[in-house]
């Protein structure tokens, strides 16, 4: 594409995001501008068609670590680093999300944001309706200082820095007085080349140096090209198109990917209910991922994220695509109809139908649940009243 769509997206959804279309083949900013919040961003949607959309996140919400690895275990990082940055870290590492930055001879350098954040960010654009598979670290977007040498760049009211041994950081405007002297005794002679005016700051063992400026997002953009981070890796790695309709569906990611493993290894799924408390949810998706991958011994929440959202990847056959996207449609119908409660489910894979077994309070729940599921085709059983409450069977399958 010679078209980028960049968009800085904030910490929290209410403050400011910047964004600008750049073209290639004119070398010019097609567009550019500011937008209150995420609940704006929708209205980038139509720029977003047919263009490279380049995420930069902020630098404040992304730590720097380097580890001590030699060579030969490096291959294995990724089931190493939790462990070794147990010891640097406050909260656990499987909250968190590990990417590798650099390798060198002894050691490696990794990237480290909350599971919350980037959850956070990927409402943000799944709501706006927007796709990207590039994210990266606005610091490291900078241009590569020399040794002894930092990059500077002012951005609203932040300044970002790169320094030359790796890491980047953000200061506000208004602690900038503060961090400049603390900067100066982690880095004696330091020369600073900035692409924005200079602040009026002296600071003793800090030299400023201007460079040609430029616009801010520009600068950005240029760097997001050649950047070596991109936060998209492992769990959170662009699958095929069949990602995006799931990515949708997170509320009911974990519970569709049960389902989808279930059908997998023809199992059936007994007992299904929707309120469950989430202790008891977490419990029977180890149970089941157990089950189907019995060959990993240490299971943590994100490696049974990223185990399901491979296999979601694979989808390829019409009847597992005809009964997960039955499984969405029941879901919302649930979520919907707060006096259906299903008791247990079952699947015929060579019916293609769903027999599913509920309690609801009055007979008009189960008809209320009937109309939600379409435009699948549904079959009523018999209803009965049982200890106050109406039992029964609902068959559902694909509209023929």
């Amino acid at each position: 594409m010679n078209e980028q769509l960049i968009i800085r997206l904030p910490s929290t959804g209410k403050e400011v995001i910047n964004w600008m279309v750049w073209s290639d083949n004119e070398q010019e900013v097609i567009a550019a501008g500011e937008l209150a919040g995420s609940a704006e961003l929708e209205v980038l949607q139509d720029k977003a068609e047919h263009r490279r959309v380049i995420v930069l996140v902020p630098t404040s919400d992304v730590s720097h670590h380097q580890l001590e690895l030699p060579k030969t275990a490096q291959r294995s990082w990724q089931q190493v680093a939790p462990f070794m940055l147990e010891e640097q870290l406050a909260q656990d590492p499987d909250s968190l999300h590990i990417c590798l930055l650099d390798k060198g001879k002894e050691t490696i350098d990794v990237a480290c944001v909350s599971h919350q954040q980037m959850d956070s960010w990927q409402d943000m654009l799944e709501t706006a309706g927007i796709y990207s598979q590039t994210w990266c670290v606005e610091g490291y977007c900078l241009p590569e200082p020399e040794e002894g040498q930092a990059s500077a760049l002012q951005i609203n009211q932040q300044w970002l820095f790169r320094f030359s041994d790796g890491r980047a950081m953000s200061i506000d405007q208004a602690w900038l007085s503060v961090a400049l002297p603390l900067l100066a005794k982690q880095y004696p002679e330091l020369v600073v080349q900035h692409y924005s005016p200079s602040p009026k700051i002296d600071v003793e063992g800090i030299e400023w140096q201007a460079r040609a400026p430029e616009l801010a997002m520009k600068l950005l953009a240029d760097g997001a090209k050649k950047a070596k981070l991109n936060l998209l890796q492992g769990q959170y790695a662009s699958a095929n198109p069949l990602t995006k309709i799931w990515l949708q569906w997170r509320k009911v990611a974990i519970a569709a990917g049960v389902c989808f493993a279930l059908a997998l290894t023809s199992q059936v799924v007994d007992t299904y209910k929707t309120e469950q408390q989430i202790a008891e949810v977490d419990s029977n998706i180890r149970t089941v991922y157990k089950k189907v991958f019995p060959e990993v011994s240490r299971i943590r929440d994100s490696r049974i994220r990223s185990d399901f959202r491979k296999a979601l990847a694979g989808i390829g056959q019409a009847p597992e695509q005809d009964f997960l996207m039955m499984m969405v449609h029941l879901a919302s119908a649930m979520d919907k109809n707060t006096g259906f409660q299903p008791v247990s489910l079952r699947f015929d894979q060579k019916k293609g139908e769903i027999r599913l077994q509920a309690e609801a309070k009055n007979f008009q729940s189960f008809e209320q649940f009937r109309q939600a599921v379409q435009p699948f085709e549904t079959e009523q059983g018999t209803l009965s009243n049982k200890a106050g409450a109406v039992v029964g069977t609902v068959v559902i399958r694909k509209a023929s």
